[in-house]
C-alpha cells in the first residue's frame, strides 16, 4: 500500500448533486457535508477558500481576498484597476474580446506555509500557478458570451481535467506524504447547466468514472469541494451562484473527517504517516552535447 495522500480539490462537487445521483466514486467510502464559508461576497468564493483548505488560515492571514486575478498585461491590468468598480457584468463584457485575443491572467499565491510544502501541488489556487483556473474562466467567460459550442467547451473542460487527474495519479506514487490537484471542471459545468439537469448529472458522472479510475490506482484517496452550486432542479433561490453544500470524502484515510475547510490542513497533517523523503541536490544532466541540443533548437 502506498501511504502518499492524494487530494483532488474538485472545485464546486454539491454534495447534494453527488447523493442525487449516487456518484459512488465521489462519496468514495465516506462523505459528509463540508463547512464553508463567506468573506468579500455573501457566498463562498473560489480563490478565497482553496488558500484556506491549504493553510488553514482565512483571508484575512493567508492575504488572499476578492477575485485574487489580475491581468499578466500591464496595460491591461492598469485598465482593470480603472474599471474595479464597474457591475461585474459590464466588466466581464469589456475583459471578453481580450481573454478571446489570448491575453492572460494571473491569480495572487499566498505567502504562508501550508500542508503541500514537503509534498507536491498542483493548479491549486492560491498556492501554486493556477493556469488551469484560468482557463476555466476562459472558457466560462466564452460560454457566457456565445462564443464557444456545447461540444468545444465540453472537450476543453475534459481534456485540463484529464491533465489533472494523470499528474495526480502519477505523483501519487512519489515518496511524499501528500500531493494535491485542483480541477474546476464542476463549477464550470454547475454554472452552465445550472438549469438543466440532464446535462449537469451527465458531466457529474463522467467526472465520477474518471475518479473511478483514480482510485484503481492510489490507496489513500481524499475529495474536498470549496462549495456546491445552487440548481433550479432543487429548488434553490439563484440557480448558478455558489452554495454552501461543500464536500469531503475520503478512502483508505481513518478517523472521523474534518467538519470544516479550517480544519481541512489539520486533519491531514495528523494522518500522514511519514516525513517526506530527503531529495537529492543533484543537478540533472544530459548526456548530449550542447551543441547537438542548439542545432535541435532545444536550448539556445
Amino acid at each position: 500500500m502506498n501511504d502518499t495522500i492524494a487530494v483532488v480539490a474538485l472545485d464546486a462537487t454539491d454534495v447534494r448533486l453527488a447523493r442525487r445521483w449516487d456518484c459512488e466514486n465521489l462519496l468514495l467510502d465516506e462523505h459528509r457535508r463540508l463547512e464553508t464559508y463567506s468573506h468579500s461576497l455573501s457566498f463562498p468564493r473560489t480563490v478565497e477558500v482553496w488558500p484556506t483548505v491549504a493553510t488553514g488560515l482565512g483571508p484575512e492571514e493567508h492575504g488572499i481576498a476578492g477575485d485574487g486575478n489580475e491581468w499578466e498585461n500591464p496595460l491591461l491590468r492598469a485598465a482593470s484597476a480603472v474599471t474595479r468598480h464597474l457591475p461585474r457584468e459590464v466588466r466581464a463584457t469589456l475583459g471578453r474580446p481580450f481573454q478571446r485575443a489570448g491575453e492572460r491572467r494571473s491569480i495572487a499565491r499566498t505567502d504562508a506555509d501550508h500542508v503541500f510544502e514537503a509534498g507536491a501541488v498542483r493548479y491549486w489556487p492560491g498556492i501554486a500557478d493556477a493556469t488551469h483556473l484560468v482557463e476555466s474562466w476562459r472558457l466560462m467567460s466564452f460560454a457566457t458570451g456565445g462564443d464557444i459550442t456545447e461540444r468545444e467547451l465540453q472537450r476543453e473542460l475534459r481534456g485540463l481535467t484529464g491533465e489533472e487527474f494523470g499528474w495526480l495519479a502519477v505523483a501519487a506514487e512519489w515518496d511524499v506524504p501528500v500531493v494535491g490537484v485542483h480541477s474546476h471542471v464542476l463549477d464550470t459545468a454547475g454554472h452552465v447547466y445550472a438549469n438543466r439537469e440532464d446535462d449537469l448529472r451527465e458531466a457529474y458522472e463522467w467526472v465520477d468514472g474518471q475518479v473511478g479510475r483514480l482510485r484503481e490506482r492510489i490507496d489513500r484517496l481524499v475529495i474536498l469541494s470549496d462549495h456546491g452550486m445552487g440548481v433550479s432542479f432543487l429548488g434553490d433561490d439563484d440557480p448558478g451562484t455558489h452554495s454552501f453544500d461543500a464536500i469531503v470524502a475520503a478512502q483508505g484515510v481513518d478517523g472521523p473527517l474534518p467538519e470544516s475547510v479550517y480544519d481541512v490542513r489539520d486533519w491531514l497533517e495528523r494522518r500522514t504517516t511519514r516525513p517526506a523523503a530527503a531529495e537529492s541536490d543533484a543537478a540533472a544532466r544530459s548526456d548530449t552535447p550542447v551543441e547537438h541540443l542548439r542545432d535541435l533548437g532545444y536550448v539556445e
